[in-house]
């Protein structure tokens, strides 16, 4: 199998999502890794800048004697957590923007016959329609796990497909949202193993980016508690958190891609749209041989 045809459109299994995930990112590694770098690292590495910023001044503050005064709790922590989450959902907003419309690109032309930049200039029109679909589904998630935890989980579940389902049929938030649900009917439990394993795996990645931090505040931390004279290193406090944003941008690649290979895979289970474009094909090669 080459990137000619490598193909999207297909019932898969549990297995085979896994496989062709992990396939599809390997043909076009070079071009996902490069709209990565352009588009989702840069507030990747905003939220290290922010993360290492605030672990530095928690750091010096604890060394200090004093713990973490009023003040400080109520403007740094605040203030900081609030930048590193918002560069967070942006870094996620763009990744997914950015994943999903390569994918279309890729559907729509084929491999190799479209540039990375097209695909900036083309996921632009959709993120404010992404993000608003993000904050919404949040919002909703967050809901149904104050009402109970279980519907929490299965609302976070089915909303998982809300971004293919707009960057792909080019519906609106709230149809979106409503499609999700109807698409992922029968296949809730498959959906949410798909989604479980793929956040494992993620998460080990991810865990390895944050291993240089989480070393480095805990041997400070116990340093400093020993009574030990020692400053915190601002600069490798930034640097590996720089290392812990980035590498959370990069990850994003293996969940969002195996999320539209889910939605290819429902929609064809349901409406069977590459069998329909076979048969056509078919019907249209007799036609032409007939004649």
């Amino acid at each position: 199998m080459t990137t000619e045809n490598f193909r999207l459109e297909k019932v898969r299994d549990f297995g085979l999502l896994f496989s062709d995930t992990f396939l599809f990112i390997k043909y076009n590694f070079k071009n996902l890794l490069k709209g990565m770098l352009y588009y989702v690292v840069p507030f990747g590495l905003l939220q290290g800048v922010v993360m290492g910023l605030f672990q530095y001044e928690t750091l010096l503050s604890l060394g200090n004697g004093s713990g973490i005064n009023a003040n400080y709790s109520s403007s740094t922590v605040i203030y900081s957590t609030l930048a590193s989450y918002i560069f967070m959902l942006i870094s996620y907003t763009v990744a997914i923007a950015f994943i999903t419309q390569y994918i279309k690109l890729y559907r729509d032309k084929g491999a190799n016959n479209f540039e990375v930049n097209e695909v900036g200039k083309a996921m632009l029109n959709n993120i404010p329609k992404i993000l608003g679909a993000i904050i919404l589904s949040g919002i909703i998630v967050v809901l149904g796990c104050i009402l109970l935890i279980i519907p929490g989980i299965y609302i976070g579940v089915c909303i998982s497909l809300v971004v293919p389902i707009i960057v792909f049929e080019d519906e609106s938030v709230g149809n979106a949202i409503s499609a999700c649900f109807n698409l992922i009917k029968s296949n809730w439990w498959n959906t949410f193993a798909v989604l479980f394993v793929m956040g494992l795996i993620s998460s080990a990645l991810n865990f390895v980016f944050q291993l240089p931090s989480t070393i480095y505040q805990l041997m400070s931390t116990i340093f400093m508690a020993n009574g030990d004279a020692m400053t915190p290193s601002k600069s490798l406090l930034i640097l590996f958190s720089i290392i812990q944003g980035i590498g959370y941008a990069l990850i994003q690649v293996l969940p969002l891609t195996a999320i539209v290979m889910q939605y290819f895979n429902l929609i064809e289970r349901r409406q069977s749209p590459a069998l329909l474009k076979d048969l056509e094909t078919v019907g249209n090669n007799e036609t032409s041989i007939s004649k």
